[in-house]
């Protein structure tokens, strides 16, 4: 149940075997006019694309390809919990991974809780263009869970972290991640 004002989520989108996205939800342009999305943000700028243009960071890449894999390879659909938030709004999500014939699946995301953040937070990825300081190491944030790591190696929920300005940082799927999503045995 959400506990804050509805908030604009694309509900789903198809990729064929290659990972490519081949059609979106209807309701897709209006998340992404409501999410100031750029113009490869709406539904011309992803139909057709492939998902990797979509995800930042190879760990991120990685996870979601070995997901979607396993969803193919048994068949089975997959339960995934995330968070999304927005610079002033902490959102649980859930990702549904259903496989359908030749290979192709469909994605589907649905709100579980939404609560505005006692202060808003944004976050910069980092790019070749513009790294930190020389000498500085990276922040780190987890594209599942959303936890950030410090440049001291420790991982902190986001409501934890202060910045006075938006924090540049890579992508990775953070070890507690990595862990649920790995198969026991």
């Amino acid at each position: 149940m959400s506990s804050a004002p509805a908030v604009a989520l694309a509900s789903w989108y198809l990729l064929d075997r290659d990972n490519r996205v081949i059609d979106v939800s209807p309701d897709w342009d209006a998340a992404a006019q409501a999410g100031q999305g750029g113009g490869n943000a709406f539904r011309d700028g992803v139909i057709g694309r492939p998902l990797g243009r979509f995800l930042a960071g190879d760990t991120t890449r990685m996870f979601i390809e070995s997901a979607l894999q396993a969803v193919r390879l048994t068949q089975q659909p997959r339960l995934l919990n995330y968070r999304c938030d927005a610079p002033a709004l902490s959102r649980q999500m859930q990702m549904r991974l259903q496989p359908l014939p030749d290979g192709w699946v469909r994605v589907e995301h649905m709100l579980v809780q939404a609560r505005p953040r006692a202060t808003a937070l944004r976050f910069e990825t980092c790019s070749a263009v513009l790294l930190p300081s020389p000498g500085t190491p990276p922040w780190l944030r987890c594209s599942i869970c959303l936890w950030v790591c410090t440049p001291q190696g420790y991982w902190e929920p986001p409501e934890h972290v202060h910045a006075a300005r938006p924090l540049q940082v890579d992508y990775v799927v953070c070890p507690r991640c990595q862990a649920e999503m790995t198969p026991p045995g």
